[in-house]
């Protein structure tokens, strides 16, 4: 029963916009400070570049994809979760996100829009990868790191 699905990062163009946004607030800041808080600054403004690149990274050098097995599931970063793994499946509008046993953060090659020409049938899919493993799916508001 393996099925592939073409997936879609969660939130990049409005994560890079305020970022660059940040960093330009962040700019402005350290042109007329002194000494110790433009050191500081200018950490913050390489952090956020990092995290800028990242997603650049992600979006556009990464093949998109979750592929639903009877017993697992394979991850865009190409990870393997067993379905024992998985506590339950959130939805929060269309973004969906795997939650693993034990973290409180929803990892973030587990979560994704489906594309737009897949989400009928992803989503149908999802549901039934869910109910074969006997995974709850919840329409809760969940949160992941970057």
């Amino acid at each position: 029963m393996e099925i592939t699905f073409k997936t879609i990062y969660p939130r990049a163009k409005l994560n890079i916009l305020t970022m660059m946004l940040f960093e330009g607030c962040l700019l402005t800041i350290s042109i007329n400070q002194d000494n110790l808080l433009t050191y500081f600054i200018s950490f913050l403004m390489l952090i956020v570049l990092v995290y800028i690149i990242a997603i650049i990274k992600r979006m556009f050098f990464t093949k998109l994809s979750i592929t639903l097995e009877t017993d697992y599931v394979i991850s865009s970063n190409g990870k393997k979760y067993e379905s024992s793994r998985i506590e339950s499946i959130y939805m929060s509008y269309k973004r969906i996100g795997s939650k693993v046993q034990g973290k409180r953060l929803v990892p973030m090659d587990l979560c994704f829009y489906f594309d737009k020409s897949q989400e009928m049938k992803g989503l149908e899919k999802l549901n039934e990868w869910a109910e074969h493993n006997k995974k709850e799916v919840k329409n809760k508001f969940f949160q992941t790191l970057m």
